[in-house]
């Protein structure tokens, strides 16, 4: 079998970007080495998310890895959420802008893991947050999106990018 060339980041406007993916439907062997590539891309890029739709692919995956947390969303499911918080975000995909969005608190999401076997978690705080943002990746959702009111999604410098990056 040929290798696959390394995966490369889409920005926008490109069209997958803004398309509601595909939901994961194959969980085997190809799965899982996509989701490796992934993890690698997600830390070379020094991202803490990686969504399918960001290198290309009209899948619901996403890959996230913050702190000492690593783990694979497929066809995630928000099943509730509780309190509010705007916090400066930016994107991959979206490179050397940022702003201040809104995300809930807490969400408890029912996703599939990289193995297909369904999973109910909750999470909170900065962990909550980069769920939602790459779950809203598979809906075709960028974060300028979810502004909260009255902010702007700008150019900022590289050290703010870097503490707002998904």
């Amino acid at each position: 079998m040929k290798p696959s060339p390394p995966l490369e980041l889409v920005t926008d406007p490109a069209t997958v970007l803004h398309q509601r993916a595909r939901p994961v439907r194959t969980f085997d062997q190809s799965l899982r080495r996509l989701v490796d590539e992934m993890y690698i891309r997600c830390e070379e890029w020094n991202g803490v998310g990686l969504a399918g739709p960001q290198v290309g692919l009209n899948l619901q995956l996403a890959v996230i890895v913050y702190e000492d947390r690593k783990f694979v969303i497929c066809n995630p499911e928000r099943l509730s959420s509780s309190g509010e918080v705007d916090a400066i975000e930016g994107c991959l995909s979206l490179p050397g802008r940022a702003g201040k969005v809104r995300r809930f608190e807490r969400v408890t999401v029912r996703y599939r893991n990289v193995h297909g076997r369904g999973v109910v978690r909750s999470f909170e705080g900065w962990l909550a947050r980069i769920v939602q943002h790459e779950s809203d990746h598979l809906q075709g959702m960028l974060c300028p999106e979810r502004l909260a009111p009255g902010a702007i999604f700008q150019e900022v410098m590289d050290d703010e990018e870097e503490a707002g990056a998904k």
